[in-house]
């Protein structure tokens, strides 16, 4: 398996950058009640920041781009599998899961930790914060 983000992670990010502004503004568009992303514009600062090779001008832009609430779930060593998407060890994911979260703190946007439980309870907590939020 490649790996393009640790062969090339600048170019890699570059091209996820641009996808995950694009997905920020078409969101913007949009007449729903709530958008969900799978990943931020944060994340792949955060990434860039794990490896020790950030991008000051992109850090400096996220301030830019704010999400209401941000739910994060650390990686869970009882599921966790290597696969074609997920190429780092368990050990690794869980120091990007840290850099991450850090890249979150630092833009003072609202963290909610979910607990490991299954996923209607996941899904169950989500919607309630998201009430609880914008009632």
């Amino acid at each position: 398996m490649e790996n393009y983000f640790k062969e090339k992670p600048h170019a890699f990010s570059q091209y996820l950058w641009e996808q995950r502004k694009k997905q920020f503004h078409e969101a913007l568009k949009l007449k729903a009640t709530y958008v969900f992303f799978d990943r931020a514009m944060h994340d792949v600062v955060g990434y860039l920041n794990h490896i020790e090779d950030p991008n000051e001008v992109w850090e400096s832009e996220l301030m830019l781009y704010s999400y209401d609430l941000i739910f994060l779930l650390k990686p869970v060593s009882q599921i966790y599998v290597n696969d074609e998407d997920r190429m780092e060890t368990f050990e690794e994911a869980v120091e990007v899961h840290k850099s991450l979260e850090k890249t979150y703190q630092q833009s003072k946007l609202k963290i909610i930790k979910l607990p490991f439980t299954t996923l209607q309870e996941r899904f169950n907590l989500i919607l309630k914060h998201c009430a609880n939020e914008f009632s």
